[in-house]
């Protein structure tokens, strides 16, 4: 008997590829997500640092000038954070669609995976039904051949 052969094979290799370019896409909006939350704690830990270095400089004397670079360095920063958290969500966004293509795209390849199964379960049996049939012959054949003397 032939061997089996599957005639949506090159559709279930373009799936498999298709799956392939959205695990990579997802891939790349995670790694800009995580790089954008890395941002900004390095955004908080200047501020944490300059905090810091504001209440030690209140233990003397302080500047008005000095006081100034303070706050407008912690309104930069403010104003950093703020902008870096929207780009953050829309990264977030962003991320979360690809998620859901790629969800998308592998179910699409596992419902072609399943019918190459289903179609390879069905093949196996008729091959192993004909198979019975040949040696249900061979048999009956050898049978008659030894009790026709």
């Amino acid at each position: 008997m032939k061997k089996f052969k599957y005639r949506l094979e090159t559709l279930l290799k373009v799936k498999t590829q298709i799956e392939k370019e959205k695990q990579r896409e997802h891939a790349e909006a995670l790694r800009k997500t995580y790089e954008q939350k890395e941002l900004l704690n390095k955004i908080d830990r200047r501020r944490q640092d300059n905090l810091e270095r504001q209440r030690h400089s209140l233990q003397g004397a302080i500047s008005v000038v000095d006081m100034l670079l303070y706050t407008r360095y912690l309104l930069k920063l403010k104003k950093e954070t703020m902008a870096g958290n929207e780009l953050l969500r829309g990264l977030q966004r962003t991320a979360e669609g690809k998620r859901q293509a790629l969800v998308k795209a592998s179910r699409e390849k596992k419902i072609y995976e399943k019918l190459k199964e289903r179609q390879q379960i069905k093949y196996n049996e008729r091959v192993e039904k004909s198979e019975k049939k040949e040696l249900d012959e061979i048999a009956t054949n050898n049978y008659c051949y030894k009790h026709r003397k």
